[in-house]
């Protein structure tokens, strides 16, 4: 499988390619062949009313192939289990839902639904979560069109208490890990250990699902945002500097961080001292991850 890095990195205003006013994407790196051009998903067009030629069909058939939504695998967040849902690419209004299921012997049960009407954009549900472990998954349904499953995972609120480096971010345990390992290493290189911010945990999260559910692999969304626009959306601020890492089709977090550290633009992230903030996002369609950095 064909494995890809992709490493950004902005600090004091000035991007790893040195350009004087705005972030510039680093030199895409791997450890397998040559990456070809990756394009983002086919962009919406508008339909007008009565439209029946051939270009407008096509424009109308692009439009429906770019709406997708992704169901996030739920995660813990201060007590409660938490699923959220994301539609993107879409240019018509619909009720967008998100369920939490449990697994159960025979047919699973709903334990928490919620939904909202939406063009583009992102649900939340959750529900308090017990001491008992039990697997739970998301359901995602677009009223419109098609839905999606997040895989099951295992949950329960018996977690370890945080540390002086650690905040409650609502990350899996596979985000966790990448956090751990990634601390590890900048110990190695005398940094100090990055928290695990909820508000970068939100950015590298909605990235890594939005490159899924619109199937490119870059730094910049099709709609033209880049890691500090997504930063700062998040409610992470001030901003002093920022980085991003991203990858696909890495299996483990052994494997991801290994192969950043592999790489020397994403080697720089990590070990760039001036970081004190980060944030994983992981997606299991790809699979897809972000690694975000900042301070304050």
């Amino acid at each position: 499988m064909r494995r890809r890095l992709q490493a950004l990195a902005c600090l004091g205003g000035l991007a790893v390619l040195v350009f004087p006013t705005t972030p510039a994407q680093a030199p895409t790196t791997q450890d397998s062949a040559p990456i070809a051009e990756v394009s983002a998903a086919d962009s919406l067009a508008s339909v007008p009313d009565g439209g029946a030629s051939a270009p407008l069909a096509k424009a109308a058939a692009a439009s429906r192939k770019a709406c997708r939504i992704v169901a996030a695998k739920p995660v813990i967040a201060r007590g409660s289990i938490r699923g959220a849902v994301t539609r993107v690419g879409c240019g018509d209004r619909t009720r967008l839902r998100v369920r939490i299921n449990k697994v159960l012997p025979g047919p699973d049960r709903t334990v928490k639904s919620g939904s909202r009407v939406v063009t583009n954009g992102r649900i939340v549900a959750s529900v308090r979560c017990v001491r008992t472990p039990a697997r739970y998954y998301v359901v995602g349904i677009d009223l419109n069109g098609p839905t999606a499953k997040s895989r099951s995972v295992k949950l329960s609120c018996k977690v370890a208490p945080p540390t002086e480096n650690t905040e409650d971010s609502g990350a899996s345990s596979v985000e966790e890990a990448v956090v751990q390992l990634t601390n590890a290493a900048r110990a190695r290189n005398g940094c100090k250990a990055l928290v695990h911010d909820p508000k970068l945990h939100a950015a590298a999260e909605r990235h890594s699902a939005d490159m899924a559910a619109r199937r490119y692999f870059d730094h910049e969304s099709p709609d033209g945002r880049d890691p500090g626009d997504r930063v700062r959306a998040a409610g992470f601020a001030p901003i002093r500097t920022w980085g991003e890492n991203i990858a696909m089709g890495q299996r483990t977090a052994a494997d991801v961080v290994q192969g950043w550290l592999d790489s020397p633009g994403h080697r720089a992230n990590i070990m760039n001292c001036a970081f004190t903030h980060i944030g994983v996002g992981h997606v299991a369609s790809g699979p897809y991850w972000t690694q975000v950095f900042a301070a304050h």
